[in-house]
């Protein structure tokens, strides 16, 4: 999906890695003036204090980077923005705060609602461009059945990055073009190889950008959020064993459970007390669901038109059919046609239809059984 018209300036969201790189060569053959944005979301010291285990989107390194690839296409400009105090209070708060409460965030989606596609369409219109664009692997493309722009599932299921795009703002669709939408990550390398691009062989980033070791529990014991050691409990409300403290865990994970003796069957985390500090356990069969309750809905449709849905609970999770009945405004239950694993309250719950659209998406709040009719 092109369009083009006299060569339409485009602020091109450039993270410092191989797939904005290559989409910012991309959008230039087409036609496009491009200007490249690279958003600092945390201070450079950040990193100094805790170096990168593995490679993580946001840190000095990538923004070296980003102004190199900059210079090395001929941008038409290149401008940094630190959003520090308003990346502090939208996401790394709402992160801390989810876990205060025992529950399991999602930052990406998160940040992308607010600085990707938030901020960044802001900026766009401040500095006369007309779209915002990115490297995420990921469609947006007119559909004559809705009458509007939708996202869709990028071609390259496993990079595909719909679901963390879920909860961006219906008004800014118009805006967004993803060039690499249509491609596969191994044509992306290609496409770098045989330009030079200095970040051609880059790793890929991977899990919290304001986590660059990687270790949430440092983070959350330096972020004053330690319960400390609390009690294990079975369906029953016994006792059987210790954690190392609640905000350490979610919903189906095994690891880390201490039990004060052997268990001859594999169990998981099935709920998290905050209150009392405890976590009740549950046998693998225990942790499939049938239903979830979800809110602060996000929807690209009319809803009153959608029943019949597929349904992601996570980024790695199989996509499963549903059916969705709205509450009210910002409510909503999904009842899916078989059992689900781990429903994961904290996680977002993003719905497509057959075809591939992106409907919207919800914050699980809580999961259950089948919806009575």
């Amino acid at each position: 999906m092109v369009r083009l018209l006299n060569k339409d300036k485009i602020l091109l969201l450039m993270s410092g890695g191989v797939d904005s790189s290559v989409a910012a060569y991309l959008l230039k053959e087409e036609g496009y003036d491009v200007v490249g944005l690279h958003f600092k979301t945390v201070p450079d010291n950040f990193f100094e204090a805790t170096p990168e285990k593995n490679k993580i989107c946001c840190s000095p390194s990538d923004t070296y980077d980003a102004q190199n690839v900059a210079k090395q296409l001929n941008l038409s400009d290149f401008f940094i923005v630190e959003v520090h105090e308003d990346f502090r209070k939208k996401v790394i708060d709402y992160f801390l705060n989810s876990y205060k409460i025992g529950i399991t965030p999602n930052p990406c989606v998160v940040c992308n609602r607010y600085f990707k596609f938030g901020k960044a369409v802001e900026i766009a219109k401040e500095i006369g461009a007309k779209y915002v664009s990115s490297g995420h692997y990921v469609i947006n493309e007119y559909s004559e059945h809705y009458n509007a722009f939708l996202l869709r599932h990028g071609v390259d299921s496993y990079k595909d990055q719909s679901y963390f795009l879920s909860q961006i703002h219906k008004e800014y669709l118009n805006f967004l073009y993803f060039p690499l939408g249509k491609l596969f990550k191994s044509q992306i390398r290609e496409i770098a190889t045989s330009l030079n691009l200095t970040v051609a062989n880059k790793p890929d980033s991977q899990e919290i950008c304001f986590i660059p070791d990687e270790n949430s529990y440092r983070f959350l014991r330096e972020n004053s959020v330690d319960p400390g050691e609390g009690k294990i409990l079975d369906l029953n409300g016994k006792v059987i064993g210790k954690h190392k403290g609640y905000t350490f865990y979610t919903i189906g994970q095994r690891n880390g459970l201490l039990f004060d003796k052997a268990i001859n069957q594999r169990l998981h985390v099935y709920s998290i007390d905050p209150i009392n500090n405890t976590l009740v356990v549950a046998p693998t069969e225990k942790l499939y669901f049938r239903s979830l309750i979800a809110n602060n809905l996000n929807f690209f449709t009319e809803k009153n038109s959608i029943k019949n849905i597929v349904c992601r609970i996570r980024k790695k999770s199989e996509e499963k059919k549903a059916s969705i009945f709205f509450r009210n405004d910002d409510t909503a239950e999904v009842v899916f046609e078989e059992p689900i694993f781990a429903i994961t309250p904290g996680q977002f719950a993003v719905f497509y239809d057959y075809d591939g659209f992106l409907l919207g998406s919800g914050e699980i709040i809580k999961y259950g059984e089948v919806k009575n009719e």
